[in-house]
């Protein structure tokens, strides 16, 4: 039975869980120039800027000791945090086609990154240059955005557009959390941007600037500004030639994933020979017990010479039917 608990285990267990989540999407235009900012949690001394995985020369754009430094039009910005750690910005200048693909900003020794941040980023021709990056999200997911760079108070705001009139705040409260119907803004102590607003259960009409912040939202004291680009789902893989839409050292994730679902099909072969074997064992030694003898499927062991034998194997196959 414990087997059978273990393989029950492997079908209500998701492989997929154990698949690191895929890297956030990033869309800008062509010609715009765009910035990011690596999570606050990564720590090093040496910075890394990288194309790819960092794993081959050509694809560190930038890795410098100082707090800033430039590679043609790339550039990298370091802002020293709490607890030694600090914030990555990067700098995208005049954005081409090509510069499509997965990104790293890593930090570590100078022989090679110890802690990362994998982004994918998309170039097109559909978007406006004047805004920079796009979140670039699928409808039906759920987001979540940090305020960042603002001063906190006890008014807290949540608006589509610029807050300009009554009709662009979605939440406008004082409380540390508040919700209105698929919005939602919340003030998390000591978290790495302390204010946080949520879209679920996005929808193409979604897509648009966002902003956040303290105060009163049509004259706030501070706020932060993302713009959110909704795709459908046959445009959530890139569809750039030679650029990978995985995530980090994604081969090996799904040579993992494959290897589960390997595990999962051994596992039920396993247990339905388990289970074919017990009955087929239990229904031989019922026979044995009632003929003293073994029968074979598709096999009869009859002696011509012993009536006897004969009969008792009449019988046999009578209780058998």
């Amino acid at each position: 039975m414990k087997i059978l608990h273990f393989l029950f285990f492997c079908f209500l267990s998701d492989p997929a869980a154990l698949v690191k989540a895929k890297p956030n999407i990033w869309s800008a235009a062509e010609g715009a120039n765009a910035t990011l900012r690596c999570p606050s949690t990564l720590s090093g001394s040496t910075k890394f800027f990288c194309k790819e995985k960092c794993e081959r020369a050509e694809d560190i754009l930038i890795k410098t000791d100082g707090s800033t430094a430039q590679s043609g039009r790339f550039s990298m910005k370091y802002k020293d945090g709490s607890s030694g750690k600090g914030t990555v910005f990067l700098f995208f200048t005049q954005m081409i086609k090509s510069d499509s693909g997965m990104y790293r900003c890593a930090l570590g020794k100078s022989s090679a990154p110890e802690s990362y941040h994998d982004f994918e980023v998309r170039v097109s021709n559909d978007l406006d240059r004047n805004v920079g990056f796009y979140r670039t999200v699928t409808e039906g997911e759920n987001i979540t955005l940090g305020c960042s760079n603002t001063v906190y108070g006890q008014r807290k705001f949540f608006c589509k557009n610029q807050c300009k009139n009554e009709g662009e705040i979605l939440i406008d409260a004082t409380n540390n959390k508040s919700e209105s119907g698929r919005y939602s803004i919340e003030y998390r102590p000591g978290s790495t941007f302390g204010l946080y607003m949520t879209i679920t259960q996005l929808t193409k009409s979604d897509t648009g600037e966002y902003r956040c912040g303290y105060g009163n939202p049509l004259s706030p004291d501070s706020y932060d500004t993302d713009d959110v680009l909704v795709i459908d789902a046959t445009q959530s893989e890139s569809v750039t030639p030679g650029v990978s839409t995985h995530g980090p050292d994604s081969s090996w994730l799904l040579v993992v994933r494959a290897s589960l679902d390997g595990v999962l099909l051994i596992a039920v072969f396993l247990m339905l020979f388990y289970i074919s074997k017990t009955r087929r064992n239990f229904g031989l030694n019922t026979r044995e017990n009632d003929t003293k003898m073994e029968l074979s499927p598709g096999y009869e062991n009859l002696d011509q010479t012993s009536k006897h034998k004969e009969s008792k194997r009449t019988r046999t196959k009578a209780a058998l039917h």
